[in-house]
């Protein structure tokens, strides 16, 4: 798939939204890790960028955990269930993305 600059642009600003977003605290890292690996492809960064990697290995530890629209689709009592699990993990999702997010914010903020 080829991109334009504008598809380019834009999907950094995605990934910059989510790293502020986490950072201010409006966004779960789980939650902003699922943006930013949703828009790394379309942001034509290289696979291996050392502040995306952080988050796809967060996406990948916390695929099964419903967090954000997924959540409309669980019980009550399973969500509740789940809630020790998914507190542990976004406090190590936080404790691994938090450095990179500040990489990202300072890298695409000029953008």
């Amino acid at each position: 798939m080829s991109w334009n600059e504008s598809d380019i642009l834009n999907a950094r600003r995605i990934i910059l939204g989510a790293a502020l977003d986490m950072l201010a605290g409006r966004l779960t890292f789980i939650e902003g890790a699922r943006k930013i690996v949703a828009a790394r492809r379309a942001a034509r960064l290289d696979d291996w960028d050392p502040d995306l990697l952080p988050f796809v290995g967060i996406d990948s530890e916390t695929e099964a955990l419903p967090f954000g629209e997924m959540r409309a689709h669980w019980q009550p009592a399973a969500l509740d269930a789940l809630r020790p699990e998914m507190d542990r993990m976004e406090t190590w999702a936080r404790e691994i993305g938090e450095p990179h997010c500040r990489n990202l914010v300072v890298r695409f903020s000029s953008s």
